[in-house]
Formats: structure tokens, sequence, C-alpha cells
């Protein structure tokens, strides 16, 4: 049962989304009025932010629990204490499976959690996953890159964890991932060999942001990004805090297969 107080928490941490129209008209009004006005067929959807909120095992369990988990699209739950177990329990929340965003950053997880949300049956609706800042390594990133059921991601990041080169491996070996359009991997410890591992994986045809700052870079590796034909959509690519020079820069941007890039961030 749900303590009043863990209750009142999670009623004063839910904010209601905007209500996505079909049309080019939205209704005039305020977020609850304008679902009032589509009727019956809209149910309001809610982000439920319990960042740094020292949520444990317990009280997630608790969670579960609540009422109005089922009208919840996004939830935020990072620098929190539930760590792996948490994971599990939420990778299997049937009240979870109209989740679109997943945020998880700063809670200490190894790659058992990312194995937990490879194997999920109920978070095949994830747009969004957020696990930056974690100690994720290749072997989480291999069952995650291989889920059948963790395939819509458009937004995945996994900045601040150690995946290396094997990480970067799984990456471009996945299955899982066409459609993604943003993709974070700063400081992940890819180095030259990490990325050319990326680069002459597997394509990512609807990526149209790859973020690879702070991750030992050179100028072999911009050699590397302008011969791969991986990303054929890319539109912004961030190499900050590498140390590629200014005549491998101009590489890049002289590659005839990075013909939709339009950003790129150096130091």
């Amino acid at each position: 049962m749900i303590s009043p107080l863990f209750e009142s928490l999670l009623d004063n941490s839910m904010f209601l989304l905007p209500l996505e129209m079909d049309n080019e008209n939205p209704l005039e009004g305020g977020e609850m009025e304008n679902y009032s006005r589509a009727g019956d067929k809209v149910e309001p959807q809610f982000k439920l932010q319990l960042d740094d909120k020292d949520v444990n095992i317990e009280e997630l369990e608790d969670l579960m629990e609540y009422p109005r988990l089922k009208t919840v699209r996004e939830l935020w739950l990072d620098r929190n204490e539930f760590g792996d177990r948490g994971v599990e329990l939420l990778s299997n929340a049937e009240g979870l499976s109209s989740l679109r965003v997943l945020s998880l950053a700063g809670n200490k997880l190894t790659d058992r959690a990312l194995s937990s949300l490879a194997s999920s049956k109920t978070l095949v609706q994830l747009k969004r996953l957020f696990i930056h800042n974690n100690f994720l390594g290749s072997r989480g990133v291999v069952d995650l890159a291989q889920s059948q059921t963790i395939t819509s991601l458009e937004i995945l990041y996994l900045k601040q964890n150690p995946l290396g080169v094997e990480g970067a491996k799984a990456l471009a070996s996945s299955c899982a991932f066409q459609s993604v359009k943003e993709l974070y991997l700063g400081r992940t410890q890819l180095g030259n060999d990490g990325l050319a591992q990326l680069c002459n994986g597997g394509s990512w045809p609807n990526l149209t942001a790859l973020s690879l700052a702070q991750n030992g870079l050179g100028d072999k590796s911009a050699q590397v990004l302008a011969e791969t034909k991986s990303f054929p959509k890319l539109i912004t690519l961030d190499l900050y805090g590498n140390n590629i020079s200014d005549e491998a820069v101009e590489v890049i941007r002289c590659s005839p297969y990075l013909k939709c890039l339009r950003a790129l961030q150096v130091n």
C-alpha cells in the first residue's frame, strides 16, 4: 500500500503534457481545457518528475500501485537509489506500457539494467531513453542492441558510460536502432578504434545528430568519419573535446558521404 506521504509526492510531481494535435489549428486555451474539448477520445497524459527524490526499491514498488501510473508518458528518475533491481521492476511494469520517455541518469546502473530493458515486454512504445552517467559497458549494450521489443527508440543517451571499443562494436551491429535519430556517446572511451567500429558497421538510416565529444579521437577518426557511408542523413556532428586538427575538420566537411551535414562542433 502506498504511504500517504509518498502518494502526495507523486501527486505533486505529475505535470500535464501538451496535447498533440493532428491538425494545423490547435485548440486555444490551457492544456486541461484542450483535453476537455477533445472529448472522451483523448486521455490526459503526464510527465512524472522524480529526479533527486531518493526513491528506493520499496518506494518504486509502491509506484507500481499508483492509480495514475497508466497516464504517465514521461518518467524521470535521475539520481535515485533503486539500482539495477529497480530497473528490472520498471521493465516489467504493465502500467508503463504507454511510456514514451524514460530517464535513468546517474543511478549507478550496470549492464544488468540495460539487459532488463532489452528483455522488457511492456516498454514497446519507448521513444527516448536517457541512461547516461552510469557504469554501463559492452555487455549491456549488446543486449539492448539486439532487443526484439525496444525497437522504436528515436533518442538514445549513453554518454558518460565506459562503453569502449566493444560497446561501439555492439552499437554498430544493432538490429534495434534503425529508428534512432539522435545518438549521444560523449565520454564513452571509444577512441579511434571504437569510432572505426561504429562507422564500419551497419547503417543508421535515420540518424541526424551524433555526439562523440571527449572520446580521445584524432585526425585518424576524422578520416574514418569522412569515408563512412553509415550516416546518410547526419546533420549535426559533435566532436568537442577531441584532438582533431583544422585540416582534418575540413576533410569531414568535404566528405562526399556526409552530404546533409550542416553543424560541426569542434574545439
